[in-house]
């Protein structure tokens, strides 16, 4: 039986399709204003594209994890070579030469269109006519205005006795190759880190099947995002949860909705190979609810009510920190105001969370500056681990 990698598939082939013709044309169309509409949803299928990496990289975890050593072997020689692929064509002369012969097919088509619309143009009975010629024909726009009492008439017209095209050829401009390679390149090295990140252990011979080695499949801790695992070691760190740590996987997922996914996948249709413990663990503001199913838990963070910061695992800490990150750079939280009326009374909140652009640089300087105390009301996070694993 041939194995599928499903994620590996969907990552890859997406990508592949920003190489081609109609992504092209898509970013060219926009960038020189004949389709700016078609800005936004081109942006959107990039965002798509990156929410595919999680479970990329979760799969890459799967197969590690729990599959033999030949199914190891054959995922990542496959990975390399669709990797190699594409490092062959991150350049200005791969698109360069795309382009070209893609704009010779469009002037193909377009000069097809017009003889063909030519020779229909030939056979008007118009046609017969002398260039310039005058000739009679009736005058119908009264009543093409809905005017019944109007009369058709006779009129004098000057016969143009030829074709004018006023359709252009929709080339794709070679103008945007700089700034498409950019964004080829940037789609390349996320996908090219989660690869490396498992790829070089791979090819060094650090990669060996567990499932092999008869073992016991550590319970994974899946997280909404990236910078969640580095603060929730961080504070394993101040907390003394190091030992804790070292008995769970962390792996992120990329967002609360991917989370649902993987929940409904797992619940629903129980494609897992090795049994194992998941902690599903949502942030406080998801408004989630506490769920069991086998050996698959769904938790929330509690949400901590003094903290200005209402968002993300961030609402863990205390304002005096916020505030101090927020002096070090004002870009790190972003603030927003609420006015209503509800049930007849006015209200007004406000309250802040962390720039989603920012969330790396201010996780790197949290985990610079911040101390014990200020990682303290993480311990929630470990006693909810804690609670499930050791049942």
């Amino acid at each position: 039986m041939e194995l599928v990698f499903p994620f590996r598939n969907v990552v890859i082939n997406t990508l592949w399709g920003f190489f081609e013709k109609g992504k092209v044309k898509e970013f060219s169309d926009f960038k020189t204003g004949k389709e700016k509409w078609g800005e936004d949803f081109f942006y959107e299928e990039v965002e798509n594209w990156r929410e595919y990496l999680p479970n990329f990289e979760n799969e890459i975890l799967q197969i590690i994890n729990t599959t033999d050593q030949q199914t190891i072997d054959k995922y990542f020689i496959g990975l390399v070579e669709q990797l190699k692929s594409f490092k062959e064509c991150l350049s200005t002369d791969f698109f360069f030469a795309n382009i070209s012969e893609w704009n010779e097919e469009i002037l193909k088509k377009y000069t097809e269109t017009v003889e063909r619309e030519e020779e229909e143009y030939a056979k008007h009975e118009n046609r017969k006519r002398k260039h310039l010629e005058e000739y009679e024909d009736w005058d119908f726009s009264g009543l093409l205005l809905g005017m019944g009492n109007s009369k058709s008439k006779k009129v004098k017209r000057i016969n143009y006795n030829f074709y004018c095209i006023e359709k252009t050829p929709d080339l794709i401009e070679e103008a945007i190759i700089d700034d498409y390679l950019e964004l080829i390149n940037s789609l390349c090295h996320d996908l090219f880190e989660v690869a490396r990140k498992y790829g070089e252990p791979w090819q060094n011979g650090n990669i060996k099947s567990k499932v092999e080695e008869q073992f016991i499949p550590k319970p994974i801790v899946f997280v909404e995002g990236d910078h969640d695992i580095t603060l929730i070691q961080k504070a394993a760190e101040y907390l003394n949860k190091i030992e804790l740590i070292s008995t769970i996987e962390l792996r992120q997922r990329g967002g609360f909705r991917n989370l649902d996914k993987l929940w409904n996948v797992l619940n629903e249709e129980s494609w897992e190979t090795v049994p194992q413990i998941k902690i599903f663990l949502y942030d406080c503001d998801t408004e989630k609810e506490k769920e069991d199913f086998g050996s698959h838990h769904k938790r929330i963070i509690p949400t901590n009510t003094n903290s200005i910061v209402k968002k993300g695992i961030e609402n863990l800490f205390p304002n005096q920190l916020i505030n101090e990150a927020i002096k070090y750079k004002r870009a790190f939280v972003d603030t927003k105001k609420v006015t209503g009326i509800k049930r007849g009374k006015e209200y007004y909140e406000e309250y802040c969370e962390i720039n989603k652009d920012e969330k790396k640089n201010f996780c790197k300087w949290v985990c610079e500056n911040g101390t014990k105390d200020d990682f303290k009301s993480f311990e929630v996070i470990f006693e909810i681990i804690e609670e499930i694993i050791r049942k």
